[in-house]
């Protein structure tokens, strides 16, 4: 057989019978540690590959948790606010207007449905001004 490869001092990649050392970075550019797909799980597997860390019983169970509250924002003049029970974003005018009629699925999502409200709002005003 061939000549085995030293182990260095890095961290060994999950299930290689090699032993080749770890980069510090994953092949998607972040720290291994951080990646969904590279990091390593307590079975010694890549986390998207371990049947046990990566099953649909787990997700759906990791589904029904209710989200953490997030703080509300403002938005030019708007309210933009986060449901956890629904995990939807809403916006309303103030604190005593109504919701909107859609939910979003980030703040950054219900931003850009005030600006589009806003600008076709103005958009009529901006065309009825000039007559010839």
């Amino acid at each position: 057989m061939g000549a085995e490869r030293p182990l260095g001092p890095g961290r060994v990649y999950a299930g290689d019978p090699l032993g080749e050392v770890m980069s510090p970075r994953c092949v998607h550019g972040f720290p291994t540690e951080h990646c969904s797909q590279c990091r390593i799980c307590p079975h010694g597997l890549a986390t998207s590959r371990c049947g046990r860390c990566n099953n649909a019983v787990a997700q759906r169970a990791a589904a029904k948790r209710t989200p953490d509250a997030q703080p509300a924002e403002e938005h030019r003049g708007f309210e933009i606010f986060f449901v956890p029970q629904e995990r939807s974003w809403y916006f309303r005018k103030d604190a005593d207007a109504e919701l909107s009629r859609e939910s979003y699925r980030s703040a950054f999502q219900a931003r850009l449905a005030i600006n589009a409200a806003l600008d076709q709002a103005a958009e009529p005003a901006r065309a009825g001004g000039k007559k010839n």
